[in-house]
């Protein structure tokens, strides 16, 4: 089970409706992107970052910046190429002044826009992944009348992606125990030897598993009972106002 889906059995929002929680996202996902405006971001970053704070007592403040450390560094090396400019003209700011690199009015702009946009839609995702177990997102998909061959194939990528971490945690445990990773040079064949053996023994864990699904019946659909689900008509009226608030942001600031 990934970390995030143990946060999402806890959150208060786990028993809601995961229909209405996948169209807000999506919907959500779609103002922050077609808005494109800073401030509509920047709203949009402390409403979802709050909210999933305030709806989950398993998650605080530090953890979910932890969360959000990863994709923050991402952001961070993904806009240096639209911030930093070759022979811009009016830079604000030089790096190195002989080839005129450096960092333009038009450059910040545009990769302050690209950063918090981005942040923003990890933001809202984040919202998703830690209040919606993955069982209930794939049941909401098969509401939506996605291909079932669609939504078969990620319900087994997921399943299959813990029996590569599964093995390679055993293999690295297996390692330490025989007083690998000492120091540099033992650090370096232990590495080498994991992943040149990881990817034949998740391969066969993954054939043993599809292997038990076949002896399920498994006919490329794999079938899961519906849960019942409490209402959750909140989501529809927050699109609302969250639609009225990004407009009033995007045409005043």
């Amino acid at each position: 089970m990934l970390i995030t889906d143990k946060y999402a059995y806890k959150s208060k929002l786990a028993k809601k409706d995961p229909l209405a929680k996948v169209i807000f996202t999506f919907i959500m996902l779609f103002l922050c992107l077609f808005m494109n405006n800073i401030f509509v971001s920047i709203f949009l970053i402390i409403f979802f970052a709050g909210f999933t704070i305030y709806s989950n007592p398993a998650l605080s403040y530090k953890l979910y910046f932890k969360f959000m450390i990863i994709p923050f560094s991402f952001l961070i090396m993904g806009i240096l190429p639209v911030l930093i400019v070759i022979n811009g003209e009016n830079n604000i700011f030089n790096i190195i002044d002989k080839y005129n690199i450096g960092i333009s009015s038009v450059s910040l702009k545009m990769s302050a826009d690209l950063f918090f946009r981005a942040l923003a839609a990890v933001s809202i995702t984040y919202f998703l992944a830690l209040s919606t177990p993955m069982i209930s997102f794939f049941e909401s998909l098969y509401k939506l009348k996605l291909p079932k061959i669609f939504i078969s194939l990620m319900e087994l990528i997921y399943r299959y992606i813990f029996i590569l971490i599964d093995e390679a945690a055993l293999m690295y445990k297996a390692q330490k125990l025989r007083l690998g990773y000492r120091n540099f040079k033992s650090s370096m064949q232990c590495i080498s030897e994991l992943a040149a053996m990881l990817f034949i023994r998740a391969y066969k864990r993954a054939d043993f598993s599809y292997q038990a699904l076949l002896a399920r019946g498994y006919n490329g659909e794999i079938n899961t009972i519906s849960q019942e689900y409490e209402k959750a008509y909140i989501f529809y009226i927050l699109i609302f106002f969250l639609t009225i608030i990004s407009l009033i942001l995007k045409v005043t600031l």
